[in-house]
């Protein structure tokens, strides 16, 4: 019996020290494998309360330079926001900022959309993401803790806590479901500071291009105002020849260049 309780407690240690934290799994997720180059179209539904829909069409092109990952998003139709651009430099160093800038040619400006705080947590384009979600979020700035285990679409997930270290963002807290298998991120539940479930993102129609596994639908909810954002890509591209570095500069989105 002695040594029954010696190898169960043994059993137990072992598991405890390799057990991944939720720190270890957002790494890991962080750290999935991605193309050096991308590049698609999608279609940007935004849903009104009332019911109605307004449909858009976007450009969406990166590349991966290893210290940086450079993307543009580009909309083409309708004619009121054709031509919208929003450039965003992604930095692979953990503690340093990315970079991102929005072109409005009704207006013929670009300015910078800064990556922390309110101006980052507004509305993209009038939708129900924010400029924040439009890029990487820094690990270092949350706190994490493992909730458990759950499923989304019959996925078996980690559920990982997240907690701005801040404290001031609009969302303080969310909930990843990332899954066991391949970490990729299959849904996102976002807490407003009163802690009340504010947004919802679902990833779904996810398919597999030269290895790279790839949501091909990204919904987010406003389950608070009843409103919901759909981007749906088409025509990916992955690693299918280079991309013109210029096309990732504000002067290429000022000129129109990327088509």
């Amino acid at each position: 019996m002695k040594k029954l309780i010696t190898t169960i407690s043994t059993i137990l240690l072992v598991g405890a020290l390799f057990a991944e934290t939720g720190y270890d799994i957002m790494k890991k997720a962080d750290e999935v494998a991605e193309p050096k180059t991308s590049s698609s179209t999608a279609t940007l539904t935004i849903h009104s309360k009332k019911g109605s829909d307004r449909i858009r069409e976007v450009i969406m092109k990166s590349k991966d330079y290893g210290d940086v990952e450079k993307s543009v998003i580009v909309f083409t139709t309708p004619k009121d926001v054709a031509g919208t651009g929003y450039l965003t430099f992604d930095y692979a160093e953990e503690d340093k900022d990315s970079d991102n800038w929005l072109y409005m040619p009704a207006m013929k400006k670009t300015r910078r959309i800064a990556s922390s705080g309110s101006e980052s947590e507004g509305s993209f384009m009038g939708t129900d993401f924010t400029y924040q979600d439009m890029g990487d979020r820094s690990l270092n700035k949350y706190d994490y803790n493992l909730l458990g285990e759950d499923n989304v679409d019959g996925v078996a997930c980690y559920k990982v806590e997240c907690i701005s270290k801040a404290h001031t963002e609009k969302d303080p807290r969310y909930i990843s479901y990332i899954g066991k298998a391949d970490y990729i991120l299959r849904k996102c539940e976002f807490y407003d500071r009163q802690n009340t479930l504010h947004r919802v993102l679902t990833c779904t129609d996810f398919t597999t291009i030269k290895g790279f596994t790839t949501a091909q639908k990204m919904k987010m909810e406003n389950v608070q105002s009843g409103t919901w954002s759909l981007i749906e890509s088409k025509n990916i591209q992955y690693d299918e020849g280079d991309i013109d570095d210029s096309l990732f500069t504000v002067a290429a989105l000022e000129k129109g260049r990327i088509r």
